[in-house]
This record gives C-alpha cells, structure tokens and sequence, in this order.
C-alpha cells in the first residue's frame, strides 16, 4: 500500500543562519553578561550629561544623583529643588546604587529581548534602549519618585538615554557570541 502525499507541504526553514531549525531558536546569542556590563557603561556614560547639566543649570552637580535618591529617601519628595541640590553622602551613594541597578537591569533586559530581533544590536540598541528607559521614566518613575518625575530635564535626560543606548550598544555588538543552551 502506497503512503499518501500531502497536496501542500509548508516548511519553513530557519530565519536567520544563526538559528536552529529543530528548535526555531537562535543557535548563537549574546551573553547575559554583555547586557550587564553594557548596562554598567552605559549608565556610566550618562554621569557627564549630568553633572554638565547640573553645572549649566546652576542647580550643582548633586542634583540629579539627588533626584534619584528621593526614590527612596522618601522626606526628600517634600524638598524644593534647592534643597535636593545640596550634597549628602547617602543620597549620593543610594542614587547612584539606584542608577546602576536600573542600567543594569535594562542592559540585560535588552540582551534578553535581543535573540527575538533582527539585525544589528547597535540599531536596536538606539530603538530599545531609549524605550526601555523612557518606559521606566513615564510609566513607573511618577509612582515611586514623583519629584523627579516633575523636575528632571527631558532635553539632558534624552541625550543620556541617547549615550546610554550607543555605549550598551558597541559593548554587546563587540561581545562574541554564545551558544544557547
């Protein structure tokens, strides 16, 4: 007895050379620890966008780590700029905590949402970086630090979204890749 031919086979075949067809996942991806550290440089690229717009705004260079501690140094929602512009260790060793945490989260965040895009990772670094940030800014900034929420400067906050982006960006485009478990 002869076996019936199907009237239309689809197959489809991988999507990308990197990826596995028995599986239709990428073979190679880039490690998490390329969007950790991409994040950590990234967040370190934003410091000089900062501190220069603390200096040119005259509100000093403590203001924006400030703003950021009043995340959790929560007497400080209460403060007016001038009094968020002061220097105070803890602020600047909690905003800064909170920073890098935040950068690193969205660095791998990136690394992890990256298999599922196409292309370069420095193109999609410039769409999902400043997405990612501006998210956590507009949809979750105003919930636990509405002081910052309504005094940062969007113009310096984009250039440093911007720098953060191209920074994480050549760091896990220059990572090699991995094969995926």
């Amino acid at each position: 007895m002869q076996k019936e031919k199907p009237v239309l086979e689809l197959r489809m075949g991988p999507l990308h050379p990197d990826e596995d067809p028995a599986l239709g996942v990428p073979a190679m991806v880039y490690p998490y620890s390329a969007g950790i550290y991409g994040g950590l440089l990234g967040g370190l690229a934003m410091t000089p966008f900062a501190v220069a717009y603390g200096l040119l705004s005259g509100s000093g260079i403590w203001y924006p780590v400030n703003l950021i501690a009043a995340t959790l140094i929560r007497d400080w929602q209460q403060y007016t700029p001038y009094q968020i512009s002061d220097f105070n260790l803890a602020g600047v060793l909690i905003g800064l905590a909170i920073h890098f945490a935040v950068a690193t989260g969205l660095g791998l965040a990136f690394v992890t949402l990256l298999p599922t895009l196409p292309g370069s990772p420095l193109f999609w670094a410039f769409i999902v970086g400043p997405i990612l940030w501006f998210g956590a800014t507009f949809g979750i900034l105003p919930l636990l630090n509405p002081v910052m929420a309504r005094l940062v400067d969007w113009s310096s906050f984009g250039l440093a979204n911007i720098t953060y982006s191209l920074v994480m960006g050549i760091w896990v485009a220059r990572t090699p890749k991995i094969k995926a478990n």
